[in-house]
């Protein structure tokens, strides 16, 4: 079974996440932290889910430490960051999902992606 990192501060964004990713058959991590997220092994990863916000960190930085770990690893944000310079930085590692509105997309690119 595909296993995927869904990583965001917001329960609430996580939750609904990671139980439409459930439903699809598909094993979660849960993390609400930069630093957990930054400790999940790569390696045996599907894919991950990033918020670009975190409460104590910046999920580019964490994609950077998981790509540093598994230089393929499909990675994509979703979050209501509308920065133009943080969204370009977080694209730079895969899509970019707009919280709340973009979730179905988010969980197609999931299903997608832990195939």
């Amino acid at each position: 079974m595909a296993l995927v990192l869904i990583a965001d501060d917001s329960a609430v964004a996580r939750v609904s996440v990671a139980r439409r990713v459930r439903a699809a058959g598909i094993e979660v991590v849960e993390e609400e932290s930069a630093a957990g997220a930054s400790a999940v092994d790569a390696s045996g990863l599907a894919c991950a889910l990033l918020d670009i916000e975190l409460g104590d960190g910046d999920g580019t930085e964490v994609a950077e430490r998981l790509r540093e770990r598994r230089e393929t690893l499909p990675i994509a944000f979703f979050s209501s960051t509308r920065a133009p310079e943080i969204l370009a930085r977080a694209a730079a590692f895969g899509p970019v999902f707009a919280k709340p509105d973009q979730l179905d997309q988010a969980v197609d690119w999931i299903r997608k992606s832990a195939v």
